[in-house]
């Protein structure tokens, strides 16, 4: 395929999010063509659990409850159906999802957190004690004590639906080209007319930067953070009664998804080494790192003390100061819109992409974007801890 000189929409990343906005548009008759500057899920996108959790298990706060709820709710119905609406299986599994509390503290802390997220709008929460917890998954170790539990939580193959999401798209004359990097965004007059690449310049009358953690790199007014995450693979094993996860294991957040089909168990976190914000990007592991995750087999389940680790990595996700992602045009600059910020891209990637897609085609998405207004951060540096993991954002953040 030969490297073009223009198009209609420009759109900067190949993962979820930037494949899910491209179909859509395609869809809807835009000549759209999508740059990845490495292959396709090669970041978070491909560095994840498949883990689609509609809620941040312990967030008390009203408006982000109701502000996530509103998408996530979306995304669920979508997902499906979006296995035949692609023509490709991504091993969606609405299983169930449990965050889990390990101490006596945090259980007091459920038994009020719970009552209070079903009285703000959450219907489907539910609060198990530890018997009904283990009824659940009778793998789980005496350190639990119980949970909070969704059953319309689950997991999905985020190679595959980001796959699916690219093809079909490819199906309605998009291009996707990568190892392209995008060296900048042009901007003349104050609109965006064009991207530099290592393989040429392209224009175009519309950008998207859906880069993610990548994002700010392109935007720099926008203050996206960049989270490296760490997580081991085991060998396949035979079918176990295992749920989605997170828990809070030694002060340190730990989560982890289903049995994938292929018979594999992902988990992760436990052991994290915290670092400066630019070495969020680097995918090297020490040992420790994989000790920790690897520990978590041990301290969490009953019997798979034994099974192998086959595969570890580090992947970089992405956050903002209010947890939420920013989507929407880019303030003072005609031509380029972003949507990036996502710390989950399994719970908001299919609603997003067909929000943004209505919003750019029809001037009115079906449900509101305004929550996400990229302006709430314009020129807005955040006072961001100078070495940070999961653990130590997920207390500052819950400061702010």
């Amino acid at each position: 395929m030969n490297f073009p000189k223009s198009t209609d929409v420009i759109i900067i990343g190949g993962g979820l999010v930037g494949c899910s906005v491209g179909y859509q548009l395609a869809k809807r008759g835009r000549d759209v063509i999508i740059l990845e500057m490495r292959n396709l899920a090669s970041g978070a996108s491909g560095r994840n659990g498949g883990m689609v959790t509609q809620l941040d298990g312990r967030d008390k706060n009203k408006e982000a409850i109701l502000n996530r709820l509103n998408y996530t709710r979306e995304n669920n119905k979508m997902l499906a159906g979006l296995a035949e609406e692609l023509s490709y299986d991504f091993e969606y599994n609405r299983c169930g999802g449990i965050d889990i509390a390990c101490s006596e503290e945090e259980w007091e802390y459920f038994k009020k957190l719970v009552p209070f997220q079903k009285e703000v709008g959450d219907e489907e929460v539910i609060l198990v004690d530890k018997q009904q917890l283990k009824d659940l998954c009778s793998l789980l170790s005496d350190i639990v004590w119980g949970a909070r539990y969704r059953p319309t939580d689950g997991t999905l193959n985020p190679f595959k639906l980001n796959i699916g999401f690219a093809l079909a798209a490819k199906k309605y004359k998009a291009k996707v080209f990568t190892e392209t990097k995008i060296e900048k965004i042009v901007i003349k007059h104050g609109t965006a007319i064009g991207v530099e690449t290592n393989n040429g310049y392209i224009q175009a009358n519309l950008i998207i930067n859906a880069a993610n953690a990548w994002a700010p790199l392109l935007i720099p007014e926008i203050d996206i953070l960049p989270l490296r995450q760490v997580a081991v693979v085991t060998e396949r094993i035979p079918e176990l009664p295992v749920y989605s996860f997170e828990a809070i294991i030694d002060r340190q957040v730990i989560f982890g998804s289903t049995q994938q089909k292929s018979g594999n168990l992902l988990v992760g976190g436990l052991g994290t080494q915290a670092r400066k914000r630019e070495d969020h990007y680097k995918e090297d592991l020490s040992p420790y790192e994989i000790e920790g995750s690897t520990a978590i087999f041990n301290i969490l389940f009953k019997g798979l003390g034994d099974v192998n680790i086959i595969r570890s990595w580090a992947g970089t996700m992405a956050f903002t100061a209010d947890g939420l992602p920013c989507i929407g045009p880019i303030p003072q600059i005609q031509g380029l819109y972003i949507v990036a910020g996502f710390s989950n891209g399994m719970a908001f990637a299919p609603i997003i992409g067909k929000l943004v897609a209505e919003d750019l085609t029809q001037g009115k998405p079906s449900i509101t974007l305004k929550p996400f207004n990229p302006e709430r951060f314009y020129n807005k540096k955040i006072s961001w801890p100078d070495s940070y993991n999961y653990t130590v954002l997920a207390e500052f953040l819950e400061r702010k």
